[in-house]
């Protein structure tokens, strides 16, 4: 019977020939390749981890939005946020795709 660790999916069974006993299983773990992006511009992000091991702090970085918008595009979020906020704009003219990214800014400055 194999160990509860190579019965998951994650696993991968590798079949051996041995000169002695014909067949053998090998087991080897699959490594996450998905790429991180960005949730409104579908960039690549920079300096974000999905190594196992390694605590969260280490895996993305310390600032707003990190680990999920790039620097870039969480900049022109903080400038529109800010621009609803002392009413230059509107809330119904902020791109939909950055409007939860803008009502979080919004929810945690109150």
């Amino acid at each position: 019977m194999t160990f509860p660790k190579n019965r998951s999916n994650s696993v991968r069974k590798i079949h051996k020939r041995t000169p002695k006993s014909g067949k053998t299983v090998h087991y080897k773990r699959i490594e996450k390749t998905g790429k991180h992006s960005d949730s409104i511009t579908g960039k690549r992000l920079q300096a974000v981890s999905s190594k196992q091991g390694l605590p969260k702090s280490s895996r993305r970085p310390n600032r707003k939005f990190g680990g999920s918008l790039t620097s870039a595009t969480a900049s022109r979020v903080i400038i529109i946020a800010s621009r609803v906020k002392e009413g230059s704009m509107k809330l119904e003219d902020v791109d939909i795709r950055m409007l939860p990214y803008v009502k979080r800014m919004l929810s945690s400055k109150k």
